[in-house]
Order: C-alpha cells, then sequence, then structure tokens
C-alpha cells in the first residue's frame, strides 16, 4: 500500500481510532523522548522536570502491584504502567481537541480483552496449567458453569464500565456545549463569551477527575483479577 493509499485508509477511521492512532504513536515518541534522558541522566541527581513526573508514575504503580501481589509485582507492573498511561490520556483526549478513544466501546472491550488474557496467563504461570484449571471447579465442581460464565463476563464488565463512564462524561460535555451556544442576547451569542469561564470547570471534573478515577479502578481490577488467579495470594 503507496503513501496516499494509507492516507485515505486513515480518513475512512472512526474518529476514536484516529484518536487512538495518534496517542499511540505520541505515546511511543514520548517513551522514546523519556528513554534517550533517562540514559542521559546523572545518577547521582535528582531527576528534575518529565523524568521526575515518569519516577513518580512509575513508582505509583509499583507501590499500587506490591500492596497487591507482593513480590511477583515486578512481573505485570510494566502492563498495568502501560493500561494507565494509555487509558488516562485516552479518557482526557478531550481536552486537546480529539475524541476520547475509551469513549468506543469496541476499544475499551478490547482492552478488557487484553486484560483478561493477561489475568489469564499468569495464572498458568504462577501456578500452573492444571491449578489453573483446577480454577473452574472452585469451590466446588458444581460451579463450573457459573465460573467460565464468569470469566466470560470478566473483559465486557472491564470494558464497559469504562466505556460507560466516558461516554456519559463525552454526553455530558456536549450537553453543556449546547446549552452554551444557544445562549443570546438579541443576536449576540452570549454563550461564546462566558463558556471559556464555565467550561474548565466541567472539564477539570468530567474528563480529568473521572477520567483518573476510571483510569484507577481500571488498573486496580486488573490486579485484584491476576492476584485471584495467583495461589500464594489467594
Amino acid at each position: 500500500m503507496n503513501f496516499l493509499g494509507i492516507i485515505e485508509t486513515y480518513k475512512n477511521l472512526s474518529p476514536s481510532i484516529k484518536s487512538s492512532l495518534i496517542i499511540t504513536i505520541l505515546l511511543i515518541i514520548f517513551c522514546l523522548i523519556v528513554g534517550y534522558k533517562a540514559k542521559k541522566q546523572d545518577p547521582s541527581k535528582a531527576p528534575k522536570g518529565i523524568l521526575l513526573l515518569v519516577e513518580w508514575l512509575v513508582s505509583w504503580v509499583n507501590k499500587l502491584c506490591y500492596d497487591i501481589l507482593g513480590d511477583k509485582s515486578r512481573k505485570y507492573a510494566p502492563m498495568i504502567l502501560t493500561f494507565v498511561i494509555f487509558i488516562f490520556i485516552s479518557n482526557i483526549a478531550g481536552l486537546f481537541g480529539l475524541h476520547p478513544p475509551t469513549a468506543n466501546v469496541a476499544i475499551t472491550v478490547a482492552l478488557g480483552f487484553i486484560a483478561a488474557f493477561v489475568i489469564h496467563i499468569a495464572g498458568i504461570i504462577e501456578g500452573g496449567f492444571k491449578n489453573w484449571l483446577k480454577g473452574f471447579l472452585d469451590p466446588s465442581p458444581i460451579m463450573l458453569p457459573l465460573n467460565i460464565i464468569s470469566e466470560i463476563v470478566t473483559p465486557f464488565s472491564l470494558g464497559m464500565r469504562l466505556f460507560g463512564n466516558i461516554l456519559s462524561g463525552v454526553v455530558i460535555m456536549n450537553m453543556i456545549y449546547g446549552a452554551l451556544t444557544s445562549i443570546t442576547v438579541g443576536s449576540f451569542p452570549l454563550g461564546g463569551v462566558i463558556a471559556p469561564f464555565v467550561t474548565p470547570a466541567f472539564h477539570a471534573i468530567f474528563d480529568v477527575f473521572f477520567g483518573a478515577i476510571q483510569t484507577y479502578v481500571f488498573a486496580l481490577l486488573t490486579i485484584v483479577f491476576i492476584s485471584g488467579k495467583i495461589p500464594d495470594n489467594e
């Protein structure tokens, strides 16, 4: 496929997919910059700027994982960190003029399936394939159908929870902007004048605050589900 074909394909994508591609590319560039700066950083000096922010984020995710998974947390902290960064940036993408990817149910359910895949892989790695299969029979063999249904529902539960909360924020913000644009004094659009003074507070609540909460909930539930699959953590 030539360059023009790639451009044409990109134009035909949905706004959410376009946003997810842009965010992914920007995060890759961000990681390369952070990696370069970390390599040049003097270990004897305290990090500053972007490195300080990244160090805080990594420490926070490591602590969150360690509190639940214990010594096994190092295996899964990088994946949780990836979820945290991508989901949070996606949640607040509306602040940068992008359509939030997490307001698309296909993307959030895909994230749920990725999390579910890692959860079961963790169970196989930590407890062995036989113990993983036996887990479907706990606490009694009669629970097998319910346990299977529970595992099938898990990725949908993770994805739909994230989707519902972010989509509701998008809908509310659209309603607020719609209400503001309808405010006029004669032919003068008064809503356009007061919008810069009103909308930042709503963006702080529905984009930043709710976005951070939903990122934390998704990461925490994923860690808890991983913990449930690890024999030593049961």
